[in-house]
């Protein structure tokens, strides 16, 4: 009998595959050309180059089979992609399944393609041909593509076989489903995000059924919001999307065409939303920083922030839950460095976010909907249950802290009216969404003590946790946490110390850089 989190295996999967992507396109780009010259000036020079993208190729492969090992999993329960758990089979039953999978999957693939190669073939008016091909010609091969948006293999095989005009062909004549249903299996090429995001990155005005110049039909800007929206209204493809895109990508799509960039910030904070791996989590906010507020990029306004804060807050309330890592050490001393840790990571991943909404030099009207709506409404929300994370831990939170700290009341005496308020009380409800987080896990754990020395123990019913949780916050010496008996008090001390540091470096340096850029 074997087991696995069929999950679990896929977002690895997406992780590792565009990482070794990214690698392999480094190899191409710049050590290949560098080793070139060291050669040509004379200098002895191993195949290096070679040795590394081979060694790359055979990664890649690897890593993208292990989605397939997920699908083989889920194939034998007869359960749908994205279903959540430990599923566990004959590992004679799997390897069946993993070997009809595979073939599936490259079949679906290559028949994706063959439709492609159908679309490349027409070819606009020219002097060569002069009558040239209709966009009428294209249309029964996108509604041929239309009866396969169901099979995300073979949607992805049609995309990755185009080109920039013909992709802009398909999806202007109906291939926006099929395009979606492509991103959710995980399996669109890095070069096809590249032409998707080239394309998603053109203003409004250069597009348009009616446009000139090659090809026929470039998608309008109602159809751009239709992709976006389709997007993200689906969680695996925004999820894979969200992965694949570079910092550059996002940083032209984002500014590209800025009637659309609440609704790519959506597509971003829904794929942050389905990102549990601390580090992954941590990973992407980190290229979404730097493409949106990293150095070079385009300054927001006030009122262009006015239409973006829903989804930012979404984004990274979701990226700072997702980002605190499990303890591992439960004496005083390892609990404490895990806070500092966490403290000190938390203010790295948001700096350059609160820099940015700080130089907007954001009024009263603004910071309160972030701080109230990143505060409670996103970062104490209800979450699905996943790993060590406690879901009546974080549900009970969000009613315990509107109870010790009831919104807009304090708020209203943080920013009275008539200031003009900066970015530093949206990094404290924030860094206090890291800490709550980590106050669910170390309950989940079973690692909180009572003055009475009883486990404080969670148990999905709200008005117990809730109770429990908001007598820890206003009591923080009563309890204590692990062998050591820290208190919370000791551990939010830890916490607060380190996770401010990188927020006022950022806020009072013009020319801060994070480190991880």
């Amino acid at each position: 009998m074997v087991s696995a989190i069929p999950e679990n295996l896929t977002k690895y999967s997406a992780a590792c595959t565009w990482a070794a992507q990214d690698l392999q396109n480094w190899v191409s780009s710049v050590l290949r050309p560098a080793l070139v010259a060291y050669q040509n000036a004379g200098h002895p020079c191993v195949e290096l180059d070679a040795d590394v993208a081979a060694m790359l190729a055979k990664a890649y492969y690897t890593d993208r089979d292990v989605h397939t090992v997920a699908l083989a999993f889920q194939q034998t329960q007869h359960a749908k992609l994205g279903d959540r758990g430990v599923i566990s089979a004959e590992e004679s039953n799997v390897m069946a399944a993993y070997g009809r999978v595979q073939q599936q999957g490259q079949a679906s693939m290559q028949a994706g393609a063959k439709l492609a190669a159908q679309l490349m073939a027409l070819k606009p008016p020219s002097d060569d041909n002069r009558r040239g091909s209709s966009p009428e010609d294209a249309k029964p091969i996108l509604q041929e593509l239309a009866k396969h948006t169901g099979d995300p293999y073979f949607c992805a095989g049609f995309y990755n076989a185009l080109d920039a005009p013909h992709l802009d062909t398909a999806l202007a004549v109906g291939g926006i489903p099929a395009l979606v249903s492509a991103y959710s299996s995980g399996a669109v090429s890095a070069r096809t995000t590249r032409l998707v995001a080239m394309r998603l990155a053109a203003p409004a005005g250069l597009g348009g059924p009616g446009a000139s110049g090659f090809p026929w039909s470039h998608i309008s800007s109602e159809q751009k919001g239709q992709l976006l929206n389709a997007l993200a209204a689906n969680p695996s493809a925004s999820y894979f999307l969200a992965k694949s895109l570079t910092s550059q990508e996002i940083r032209e799509i984002f500014y590209g065409d800025r009637q659309y960039s609440a609704k790519v910030m959506t597509i971003l904070a829904v794929g942050m939303k389905g990102e549990h791996a601390p580090q992954a989590a941590r990973d992407l906010m980190h290229k979404v920083s730097l493409g949106l507020f990293g150095e070079g990029a385009p300054t927001l306004t006030n009122s262009e922030w006015k239409r973006i804060a829903g989804a930012v807050n979404n984004f990274y309330a979701y990226g700072v839950l997702h980002g605190v890592a499990p303890p591992t050490d439960f004496s005083k001393r390892g609990l404490e460095e895990w806070q500092r840790i966490t403290g000190a990571n938390t203010g790295q991943d948001v700096a350059l976010f609160l820099k940015a909404l700080n130089a907007a030099k954001p009024d009263n009207e603004l910071i309160k909907s972030m701080v109230q709506g990143g505060y409670v409404n996103v970062a104490f929300m209800v979450v699905e249950p996943e790993g060590v994370v406690a879901t009546a831990a974080l549900g009970a939170l969000q009613s315990a802290y509107s109870a010790v700290d009831p919104g807009m009341e304090v708020l209203d005496k943080v920013f009275p009216d008539g200031d003009h308020p900066n970015a530093y009380e949206v990094n404290r409800k924030l860094a206090a969404g890291a800490f709550a987080q980590s106050l669910g896990l170390l309950g989940n754990q079973g690692q909180i003590h009572d003055h009475w020395h009883h486990m404080v123990r969670f148990t999905g019913n709200p008005a117990h946790d809730q109770k429990y949780i908001t007598r820890m916050l206003n009591n923080p010496d009563d309890y204590t946490v692990g062998k050591g008996k820290v208190t919370v008090h000791e551990l939010l001390d830890a916490f607060g110390t380190s996770e401010k540091d990188e927020p006022l470096n950022a806020l009072a340096n013009d020319q801060y850089k994070p480190s991880y850029g």
